[in-house]
């Protein structure tokens, strides 16, 4: 089994009808992290045994989380052990984690679930979403991926009656983030970074496609970019935008960045300057990303933003 670190770059979608928490309430979000596991191996994860618990009270989770951002289902993905473990009992194991699906853009695209069968044999291959599994532990303090166990809100005969995995999937049917074309002059200029002399690209590629235009001013609302992904100055996609502060004059003055972790879990997080980011949003299909203009070794040695 090949180990791969599972970190922030496998996070999923962006929400844009989301409501911008306020500073408190970021700081009391990060504060329920704290006794979370920041980083762990896929080695570590695959093989873990799946529980379903299908409760009202399970289901609800699910149904909420609709209408959260991307940060805000992370954490909860991690903080409703409460509501899990009140319904220990009705627990079904039904099977283990396989394996991860991840497209070459670094994405997570699915979790391989084997249910059924008797020690591997029989089993049945099926894919959930990340969004799908809970991280419950009965720990006060869990301090490894051990700590904790995986249950899913739907019923054993849902799992079981979810299409069976193909690989012929992996050659089709993912969509990866595509650069498009672009000239390094203007991202030279746009970032301040000195175009090297050949003219190849700085990084991996440009951040924004033709598709994306630039919001400046009142177009930069918070609920286009909340859970926004954001790249550094070489394009590496690096985190994604927790909050945002508003000033007076109802504009965004600042935005909050989880940098690193998993799935929101562990990250750094700092406070950056709006005016310093460049902000793309594509009309297509409401994709919104930030460029800011220093790398991800700067933003990991920034002060940690606490609220």
């Amino acid at each position: 089994m090949k180990k791969f670190m599972l970190t922030t770059a496998m996070c999923t979608g962006v929400a844009f009808a989301a409501i911008a928490q306020t500073a408190e309430d970021v700081t009391e979000g990060h504060a329920m992290m704290d006794n979370n596991v920041p980083a762990f191996l896929s080695s570590d994860f695959t093989g873990k045994s799946i529980y379903t618990l299908d409760t009202d009270a399970s289901r609800a989770i699910g149904q909420d989380a609709a209408m959260m951002t991307p940060a805000e289902r992370d954490r909860l993905r991690w903080t409703s052990s409460g509501t899990f473990i009140a319904e220990r009992d009705s627990w079904s194991n039904v099977g283990s984690i396989d394996d991860i699906v991840m497209t070459k853009d670094g994405e997570i695209r699915g979790v391989l679930v084997d249910v059924g069968g008797f020690l591997g044999f029989g089993a049945r291959t099926v894919k959930l979403d990340i969004d799908q599994l809970y991280f419950v532990t009965e720990e006060g303090a869990p301090e490894d991926i051990d700590d904790f166990f995986v249950v899913v809100a739907m019923t054993e005969a849902e799992l079981e009656n979810l299409p069976e995995w193909d690989h012929d999937q992996l050659r089709a049917g993912f969509e990866v983030r595509s650069y498009g074309e672009w000239d390094p002059a203007d991202i030279g200029q746009a970032q301040g970074t000195p175009v090297p002399a050949d003219g190849a690209a700085p990084g991996v590629g440009p951040v924004f496609t033709e598709q994306h235009q630039m919001l400046e001013g009142e177009e930069r609302t918070a609920d286009r970019l909340m859970g926004a992904s954001v790249y550094d100055a070489h394009g590496d996609n690096i985190g994604r935008v927790d909050n945002v502060v508003i000033g007076g004059d109802n504009a965004i003055e600042s935005v909050i960045v989880d940098v690193g972790g998993f799935l929101g879990i562990g990250a750094h997080t700092v406070m950056l300057p709006a005016d310093d980011a460049r902000i793309g949003w594509s009309d297509a299909d409401g994709d919104v990303r930030v460029q800011v203009s220093m790398t991800a070794e700067q933003l990991e040695g920034m002060p940690a933003y606490e609220g």
